[in-house]
């Protein structure tokens, strides 16, 4: 079945839907948006993860030792250790999440979309990737051998999903296994739009709703291109 361009309005008959699942809807209920999806985002969970982890690690970090401490020696050896181990993997699941929040950054802009975990830096320019993935709830990004993870239901990536939708349109990439050669590239690709194009329509309808210049440019992006570069 051939897939056809959707394009998008206000009024259109039969707009686009998302079906979450209960984390997912948690996830995308948490999300600091942007108002304007053009605009550069650095992201992050800090705001949101530092205020709850900090305190629970805080007091943790006072109870737990404090409870193994008051272990009885008559409990034997083996309670005393399983104690030690509970506490080091309680502690340990706190501070990796509070320390994730603290040093993990995305982030994207024009030309590229970058991944940031304290020293460790990544980034994927649009006119290098290579391949684009669908993988349970995430994307995966290429370029080589390089691969960024991109979190949909975390992090507002709007930004991403406009380059994704212009690259699509200058040239091709591998989507989904599917290989720029194979015959069924081209349903692929349009799949993809129809897909990037409503999902940023959903996340941004108020900014498109009062920027109809915004929302003419996004519909000449959701159909194929006239031609490709390479």
């Amino acid at each position: 079945m051939s897939i056809e361009p959707r394009y998008l309005s206000a009024d259109m008959d039969k707009p686009p839907i998302k079906l979450l699942e209960g984390s997912e809807r948690v996830q995308e209920a948490l999300r600091v948006m942007g108002s304007n999806p053009y605009e550069p985002r650095v992201l992050s969970q800090a705001r949101g993860m530092i205020p709850i982890f900090l305190p629970f690690a805080a007091g943790l970090t006072w109870a737990e030792p404090s409870m193994a401490l008051d272990t009885d020696p008559s409990e034997g050896i083996n309670n005393i250790v399983y104690g030690w181990i509970g506490v080091a993997f309680f502690l340990g699941v706190v501070f990796w999440i509070l320390g994730d929040a603290t040093f993990r950054r995305y982030g994207v802009d024009h030309d590229k979309v970058w991944a940031r975990f304290g020293p460790f830096y990544r980034e994927i320019r649009f006119a290098d990737i290579t391949r684009l993935n669908f993988n349970m709830d995430r994307y995966d990004i290429w370029a080589g051998k390089t691969k960024i993870k991109i979190y949909y239901h975390k992090y507002d990536y709007a930004p991403l999903y406009i380059r994704l939708l212009e690259e699509l349109h200058h040239h091709k990439f591998r989507l989904n296994g599917v290989d720029t050669t194979d015959p069924n590239w081209e349903q692929q690709a349009q799949h993809w739009r129809n897909i990037l194009s409503g999902d940023l329509w959903l996340d941004h309808y108020d900014f498109y709703d009062t920027h109809p210049q915004h929302l003419a440019h996004l519909n000449t992006l959701i159909g194929p291109p006239d031609h490709y570069d390479n």
